[in-house]
């Protein structure tokens, strides 16, 4: 065998192994809604800021999960975890949900990125530009949220935080 492997060495059970493993690791995936609603709230949140941007609140909303990709579209979901869904999340859409939020945010320039974005995320891919953050703001906000927060990262126009 050209790949330096015996038959009977145990090498090839080792590699299935490894593929097994790498799979169950990454085991879930979300449906197409959940993976559009993601999608919406980084573009609605921060496609002005570009790829970093889309990126870093991508790993705001992993970093308040735990990284635990079953979680994230509870994480957007949660009221009032990010502004750009709060109408939807205070029951504010006459019954229309998600959608008007989606159909808006699929006509952004960074759409097709930010769906790149959120299949990173939940592949568990996506490099943390945070520093951790769980939180972020627009750099010139100041609230007294913030008091307890210490600023992790500055990309774009947002700055980025997590608790002391």
């Amino acid at each position: 065998m050209g790949c330096g492997f015996k038959p009977g060495s145990g090498a090839l059970l080792f590699a299935v192994l490894v593929v097994v493993t790498t799979q169950a690791i990454g085991a879930y995936t979300p449906d197409q809604w959940e993976r559009q609603v993601v999608a919406a709230c980084l573009v609605l949140e921060a496609s002005s800021d570009g790829p970093l941007g889309l990126m870093a609140v991508a790993n705001v909303i992993s970093n308040r999960s735990d990284g635990d990709p079953s979680r994230f579209y509870k994480v957007v979901k949660k009221p009032y975890a990010f502004s750009s869904v709060n109408a939807v999340t205070k029951g504010r859409t006459g019954g229309r949900g998600y959608a008007p939020l989606v159909r808006k945010a699929s006509r952004d320039p960074n759409w097709g990125l930010s769906l790149k974005v959120v299949d990173r995320l939940y592949a568990g891919t996506l490099q943390d530009l945070t520093n951790g953050a769980t939180h972020f703001a627009l750099k010139k906000k100041r609230a007294s949220w913030m008091s307890s927060m210490q600023v992790t990262a500055i990309i774009g126009s947002h700055k980025f935080m997590r608790k002391y």
